[in-house]
C-alpha cells in the first residue's frame, strides 16, 4: 500500500457504498471500548504516514517510517482480534474492518470470533432453535451445495481418473458467488454465511468468490444491524457483489 493511500480520517471508516459513519449506524452512541481505541490509533498512525508522504511533517528516517507502517499493520491485525462484546462496538468494527479489507491492510476478518460476537448482538430470547433451512430454505440449499462441492474437491483432489480439478474449481467458485450474492434476512443467515467462509478458507487459499462472500457478510451485518437499531429495514438497497 502506499503511504498516501486512503486511510486517514474519515476515509477510513467509510466505503463506497454510502454507508453511514459507526456514530450514525449506531444511533449516535458513545463508545471507549477496545474496537474504538484501537480504531482511533490505526487512524492517528496512518495520518502521520499520510502527513509525511504529503510534505506536512518534518522528514523521518526510513527506520522510523518502517517502525509507523510496521505499527499500522499490527494495530489493523489488532482491529480484528478485539473484541466486540456490544452491538454498538460490533458495528464500529464492521465499517472499520470493511475498509481494512478494501486497503488490503488485513485478508480475513470474518473470523469465528467476530461470527460469534455478531451471532450475539443480534441474539434475542426464544431465538435459540431457529433453523435456516425453514427461515431462508433458498441460503440453506446455497450453502449444502457449497459445501458438498468443497467436500468433493478435497476428497478427490489428488484422482486423476475421470476428475477434472479445473472444472471442480469453477464450480466451486460459482457456488460461492451464489451464496455472496444472496441478501440474507436473519441472524442464522448471517451465521451460516460465516461458517461457510470459515469452512472454505481452510482449504482455499485464493478466491474472488471467498473475498466476495466475506464482503458480503459485513454488508448483510450492516443491513441487519440497521434494522436491529431502528425497527425497520433501511430504506438504501443493499450493494451488490460480485
Amino acid at each position: 500500500m502506499k503511504p498516501n493511500a486512503p486511510g486517514s480520517g474519515e476515509q477510513a471508516v467509510g466505503n463506497s457504498h454510502g454507508d453511514a459513519s459507526p456514530s450514525e449506524r449506531s444511533g449516535g452512541w458513545k463508545t471507549d471500548g477496545p474496537v474504538w481505541r484501537k480504531c482511533i490509533e490505526h487512524l492517528a498512525e496512518a495520518a502521520r504516514l499520510n502527513r509525511h508522504a504529503s510534505g506536512e511533517q518534518i522528514e523521518m528516517t526510513k527506520p522510523d517510517i518502517h517502525a509507523l507502517w510496521r505499527k499500522r499493520a499490527d494495530l489493523a491485525e489488532s482491529i480484528v482480534a478485539a473484541p466486540a462484546p456490544t452491538i454498538g462496538d460490533a458495528i464500529v468494527k464492521a465499517v472499520m474492518t470493511a475498509g481494512l479489507l478494501a486497503e488490503g491492510e488485513v485478508e480475513v476478518v470474518v473470523t469465528p470470533q467476530w461470527i460469534e460476537e455478531c451471532d450475539r448482538a443480534f441474539a434475542e430470547d426464544g431465538d435459540e432453535e431457529q433453523c435456516l433451512k425453514v427461515l431462508e430454505p433458498d441460503l440453506w440449499a446455497l450453502c449444502e451445495r457449497a459445501e458438498e462441492l468443497k467436500s468433493e474437491l478435497e476428497a478427490r483432489r489428488d484422482d486423476r481418473a475421470g476428475f477434472c480439478i479445473a472444472s471442480a474449481w469453477a464450480e466451486l467458485r460459482k457456488s460461492v458467488w451464489s451464496v455472496a450474492r444472496y441478501e440474507t434476512m436473519t441472524r442464522v443467515g448471517l451465521r451460516a454465511k460465516g461458517e461457510l467462509f470459515q469452512d472454505l478458507v481452510k482449504v482455499v487459499s485464493v478466491m474472488d468468490a471467498l473475498s466476495g462472500l466475506q464482503n458480503a457478510y459485513l454488508r448483510d451485518f450492516n443491513y441487519l444491524s440497521y434494522r436491529r437499531l431502528h425497527g425497520h429495514d433501511s430504506p438504501i438497497p443493499r450493494h451488490s457483489i460480485g
